[in-house]
């Protein structure tokens, strides 16, 4: 069986979109069985796992054809730390307003988190 292989871009928008329909589903089924609050805080959870990761993907891309190492590695540091500072605003601001819809946040922000190793398993 061939296997489709997906680089760069393709291959983030293709994350993208797998953390983007997981959290559709996960919202549904928070909004069903619980509340459309919990399904707001799936949602907002969702949003903590791509938001950064949207962060460090478009600080990393390069911009030009063959970027030098400093450069690379500059735009990693800045990325990540860029990356943690908005993963724990954004969990700062899910703990002030949804404190009590945690459960619904955290599991749907750990399903988003999950399709990064899918990502890795498929591709490899």
């Amino acid at each position: 069986m061939r296997r489709m292989r997906l680089r760069g871009k393709q291959m983030l928008i293709a994350l993208f979109a797998a953390q983007l329909g997981l959290s559709c589903v996960a919202a549904s089924f928070w909004g069903y069985f619980n509340s459309a609050r919990s399904a707001y805080a799936a949602l907002f959870g969702a949003g903590i796992a791509i938001v950064p990761g949207c962060f460090f993907a478009l600080r990393v891309m390069p911009r030009q054809a063959q970027p030098d190492a400093r450069a690379m590695g500059r735009a990693m540091v800045v990325g990540e730390l860029g990356k943690l500072g908005l993963t724990a605003g954004l969990f700062t601001l899910a703990a002030l307003t949804l404190g009590e819809q945690f459960v619904a946040l955290i599991t749907t922000y750990a399903a988003c988190l999950g399709c990064y190793w899918l990502a890795l398993i498929l591709h490899r």
